[in-house]
């Protein structure tokens, strides 16, 4: 029988998960393409590459694929960023922010979601709304951590700089989808933080792996 190497699964189990993955990878690019209302179950299933029916076997609804996408891709965006304190908080969002760019479609999903979602009746409402609150409660807490260890330089209060981070990341994004020639998500947002924080490495992420992000245990 043949094996999944990556998740040591083996045959149905294996099929079954490799076309949920593929589904969800084709519910991704078609909202960001046209966004969530706009998308129908019959255009990510032909995406896909299987029939409506074969999708309804995954999926049961196109807000349950649609939470499906987004909290894969918040849980693979937790693993760089947990466990970490101060300096290399900062260092791994930065990190997840360039490492984005590499999924150009990802981030056309999250800058369409984004607008379409403040509306209270989106299905991504709630998911975006958390995810703000607590993306900024953690940048908070490393802009503290950075304080109590005398390495900021600003007097401005830490949510201050957790929202122009947030506000810097999320108008960069949105400038890189129009020019990527001339966008460079890594170099602004790195020259941000070291305008408050000098010890902040000014070596770009492109030339740091993943794997080499530092970690701290709390």
């Amino acid at each position: 029988m043949a094996s999944d190497t990556t998740t040591g699964a083996r045959g149905p189990y294996a099929k079954t998960a490799a076309v949920r993955q593929r589904i969800l990878e084709a519910g991704m690019q078609c909202f960001a393409q046209v966004g969530y209302f706009a998308t129908s179950l019959n255009d990510i299933a032909d995406r896909a590459g299987i029939s409506r029916r074969g999708l309804g076997h995954h999926f049961k609804s196109k807000e349950e694929l649609l939470t499906e996408v987004l909290d894969q891709r918040q849980d693979e965006d937790a693993e760089l960023i947990r466990h970490t304190t101060g300096l290399d908080s900062l260092a791994a969002v930065l990190t997840v922010s360039t490492l984005n760019t590499e999924r150009p479609g990802l981030i056309q999903l999250y800058s369409l979601l984004r607008a379409d979602a403040t509306a209270t009746e989106h299905p991504a409402h709630d998911h975006h709304r958390l995810q703000y609150d607590r993306l900024r409660q953690y940048l908070v807490r490393a802009f503290d951590e950075v304080r109590a260890a005398g390495q900021l330089a600003s007097d401005e209060d830490s949510g201050t700089l957790a929202s122009t981070y947030l506000a810097l990341m999320d108008g960069l994004q949105i400038q890189w989808l129009y020019n990527r020639e001339n966008t460079d998500i890594d170099r602004v947002l790195r020259s941000y933080l070291r305008s408050v924080i000098p010890e902040f490495p000014s070596a770009t992420a492109h030339s740091t792996p993943v794997d080499a992000v530092p970690t701290v245990s709390t």
